[in-house]
């Protein structure tokens, strides 16, 4: 039985290919770079970890009790949203590209996707949250989550 792990461990070291995870993450990460899509009529700019200190203290808040805040940081406004705690994995808050409907004032649509019906789910209260940042530090955001 001990003769096969050696084996076992040379196809899974071969089965991974270097400098790709080995697991796709749809959460930021530290080394992700920031995305930033143009839509016809708006911008859209997902904050990718490392937040600046205010943002990460208002992810902590928005976390577990739901909802959105604005900080202001760094030349930008982020919206920091929370979908509060839900009974398993795989829910996830997408966001629509932010319109800007006139100067300083932005609208932003997120859903929140439940998981897929049938699969397989962790057994785990999770807490889906998204952090969007506006490129104009005095933006007045319209956030409508659904």
């Amino acid at each position: 039985m001990l003769s096969m792990l050696p084996g076992l461990l040379l196809a899974a070291t071969l089965g991974a290919t270097v400098g790709t995870p080995a697991l796709p993450s749809t959460h930021p990460t530290p080394s992700a770079t920031m995305n930033k899509e143009l839509a016809q009529d708006g911008i859209h700019e997902s904050a990718v970890a490392p937040y600046p200190p205010a943002v990460k203290q208002a992810l902590q808040k928005v976390r577990k009790s739901g909802g959105y805040t604005l900080v202001r940081a760094n030349g930008k406004t982020y919206v920091v949203i929370g979908a509060g705690p839900k009974p398993t994995g795989g829910y996830r808050l997408v966001a629509e590209p932010v319109k800007k409907t006139a100067p300083h004032q932005y609208k932003l649509h997120v859903r929140l996707q439940a998981p897929a019906a049938g699969t397989m789910k962790t057994q785990v209260i999770s807490y889906p949250t998204l952090v969007v940042a506006v490129p104009d530090q005095q933006a007045n955001v319209d956030v409508q989550v659904r």
